[in-house]
């Protein structure tokens, strides 16, 4: 959806969603001066304490869909090049993030985070086609009788150990090729990868300790951790699609 821009704004998105747009962010996928967003998503986490199949339904009667990874990855950068002055990041009225609303959400996605991604791990469908042996596989929706509907493709090339990796280095699919040089967590830069494993599926997970893209989880988990006496919940930042432009 092109998106025009007037001064220090950009057009409001539009949505058949439900949603308060001072809360989405635009996910940028064109620079200037051609800014495109077909997508907002959430600044704060939601619809925590589900499994897997159980988050992705609750999210789509909503409206809404649970961002992929090469959604997600690609957001999660440039809210952090946002934070460094090196991209601008727009909210769903058109308004730029920016001071504290933007460190605020910066911290979010760096620090606290807990969230599913849309990314499932089967056995590949056809024989030595997916990478690993194994498809990714989205939901897109459910059936008349309420079973998860996916979308399925072979698993691109990406790295096959737990390891730190290159961000930017993600393929088409969202998933990182590159090992770090860097052995340490630098937010949209260097992030902790666990490779895809057959019946997995991801997330990402970032506190005061790191943040890891992983995608070897049980499907069932509806908790991550207890940390301090506290569960964490694993919840969704949710997307919303855009209405095209005539």
């Amino acid at each position: 959806m092109a998106i025009r821009i007037t001064g220090r704004k950009v057009d409001a998105f539009q949505t058949p969603a439900t949603i308060n747009p001072d809360e989405y962010a635009l996910v940028q996928e064109k620079n200037f001066p051609n800014y495109q967003s077909d997508l907002a998503i959430s600044m704060n986490q939601g619809f925590g304490g589900f499994n897997h199949i159980d988050a992705h339904r609750e999210v789509l009667k909503n409206g809404l869909k649970v961002p992929t990874p090469s959604i997600f990855l690609p957001h999660y950068i440039n809210v952090n090049e946002a934070l460094e002055n090196r991209s601008v990041l727009y909210d769903a009225s058109g308004n730029i993030i920016e001071g504290e609303r933007l460190k605020e959400y910066a911290n979010t996605l760096n620090y606290n985070c807990w969230s599913r991604i849309n990314a499932m791990f089967p056995k590949e469908q056809e024989k030595d086609t997916g990478f690993l042996g194994l498809d990714l596989a989205v939901i897109t929706g459910f059936d008349s009788e309420d079973n998860p509907i996916f979308s399925k493709a072979p698993l691109e090339d990406c790295l096959d150990r737990d390891c730190w990796a290159e961000v930017e280095s993600a393929n088409s699919q969202g998933f990182p090729t590159k090992e770090s040089k860097i052995r340490e967590y630098l937010p949209g830069k260097v992030i902790r990868f666990w490779y895809p494993r057959e019946g997995a599926v991801a997330r990402f997970d970032a506190n005061s300790g790191g943040g890891v893209f992983n995608c070897l989880r049980n499907p069932q988990y509806s908790i991550f951790s207890i940390e301090l006496g506290e569960i964490s919940a694993l919840g969704v930042f949710p997307c919303a699609e855009g209405v095209q432009n005539s």
